[in-house]
């Protein structure tokens, strides 16, 4: 990393503000990835629910209203690809960002099939998610005038 730790706090704190009542869903088996991923979207601002595998984020998701989905594609019981199948049926206008450390080439091909909006290749560097995230919930305002919601 060639920032100071200054300049990275300043980086994330700068959008902070605008992501006050924002609610992000994370559906993560990595415990480590879990727990860094709600560190860094805590600190940025938003509201944080975490699942251990998709069975359990699409309970949270049908239970609560979500802004956004971060979905990591292989995960037990249900995986990332069958999660953002379920969410877009219910709810197309919620943007899912698929997180994976899986082969680019083939990633890509089945996102450009796919209603996944955006990926994120781990190892992801604190920037990275950041735009990501920002990013989604910039063009569902744009795209429909507000955030969908689960």
């Amino acid at each position: 990393m060639g920032e100071t730790k200054k300049e990275t706090k300043e980086f994330v704190s700068s959008n902070a503000r605008q992501a006050i009542s924002r609610r992000i869903l994370v559906a993560e088996d990595n415990k480590s990835i879990q727990k860094i991923v709600y560190w860094i979207l805590d600190f940025m601002g938003f509201e944080v629910a975490l699942a251990s595998n998709g069975v359990e984020a699409l309970c949270l998701f049908l239970a609560n209203p979500f802004d956004l989905v971060l979905t990591d594609l292989e995960m037990p019981i249900m995986d990332g690809w069958s999660l953002t199948h379920c969410i877009k049926e219910r709810s197309p206008n919620t943007p899912v960002v698929l997180m994976t450390g899986g082969d680019r080439e083939t990633v890509w091909k089945k996102v450009e099939r796919g209603p996944v909006d955006s990926v994120i290749f781990k190892p992801f560097r604190l920037e990275d998610l950041q735009r990501t995230v920002q990013g989604a919930l910039a063009s569902t305002e744009r795209e429909h005038g507000s955030v969908g919601v689960g």
